[in-house]
C-alpha cells in the first residue's frame, strides 16, 4: 500500500511537470476560463489531463506497439494538431465582440474537452517525455500492474491539479479584466493560430 502511494505521488509530480509548460492548450484553457468561467476552463484542462494519462499509461505499462505507432506517424499527427489549432484560433477570433457571457453549455464544454484532448494527443513528443522521465526514475515497464495503475492515476491527478489552478486563475482574472476580454480573446486566438502555423511550417520545411 505504501509503495502504491509512493508511485501515485511520483506520478502526480510527473503529470504536473508535463502539463506545466505554457503552450496552446494552456492559452486555450485560460481564455475559456476568462470568457466562460472556471468550470469551462477546468473541462478544457480535463481533456489534456486524459491525454496525459493515456501517454503515461503507454509508458508505465510498456505498450511499445502503441508508442511505435504514434512516433511512426508523428508528421501526420503534427499536421492534424496544427490544423486543429488553426481551426480553434479561427473560431475564437470570429466570436462576437463585446463582453462574453458566463455560458456553461454541455455541448460546447464537451467540444472544448475533445479539442484539448486531441491537441495533446497529436503531440507524440509527449510519450517520449514520459518515457524518458519514467526511465530516469526507474518507473518504466513496471511488472506490477497495480503499481503501474497507481502511477497513471497519479499522472492524471497531477495534471488535473495544474489545470485546476489554470482554470481558477483565469476565472479570477475575468473579474478584473472584464473590459479587455474581447481584445484578450483575439490576442489568444492569434497566439494559438501562431502555434498551429508554426507546426505546419516546420512540417513543410522538413517534409512530411
Amino acid at each position: 500500500m505504501l509503495q502504491a502511494l509512493l508511485f501515485f505521488l511520483k506520478g502526480a509530480a510527473v503529470g504536473a511537470a508535463i502539463a506545466l509548460p505554457a503552450g496552446p492548450v494552456g492559452m486555450f484553457c485560460i481564455q475559456r476560463s476568462m470568457s466562460s468561467g472556471a468550470v469551462v476552463g477546468l473541462t478544457c484542462g480535463l481533456g489534456a489531463a486524459l491525454a496525459d494519462a493515456f501517454y503515461g499509461a503507454v509508458a508505465a505499462f510498456g505498450l511499445r506497439f502503441v508508442s511505435a505507432f504514434l512516433t511512426g506517424h508523428e508528421p501526420y499527427l503534427k499536421a492534424a494538431g496544427g490544423l486543429l489549432l488553426l481551426f480553434l484560433a479561427w473560431r475564437m477570433f470570429r466570436e462576437t465582440a463585446g463582453t462574453p457571457r458566463l455560458e456553461v453549455r454541455g455541448g460546447r464544454m464537451a467540444g472544448d474537452m475533445a479539442s484539448t484532448f486531441l491537441i495533446t494527443m497529436t503531440n507524440p513528443m509527449t510519450i517520449l517525455a514520459f518515457a524518458v522521465i519514467f526511465a530516469g526514475l526507474g518507473l518504466a515497464d513496471n511488472a506490477d500492474y497495480r503499481l503501474a495503475a497507481a502511477l497513471v492515476l497519479g499522472v492524471f491527478a497531477g495534471s488535473c491539479a495544474w489545470w485546476f489552478s489554470i482554470a481558477f486563475g483565469g476565472a479570477f482574472l475575468r473579474r478584473r479584466l472584464t473590459r479587455h476580454l474581447p481584445r484578450i480573446r483575439k490576442a489568444a486566438a492569434l497566439v494559438i493560430g501562431g502555434f498551429g502555423l508554426a507546426a505546419l511550417v516546420s512540417l513543410a520545411a522538413g517534409g512530411i
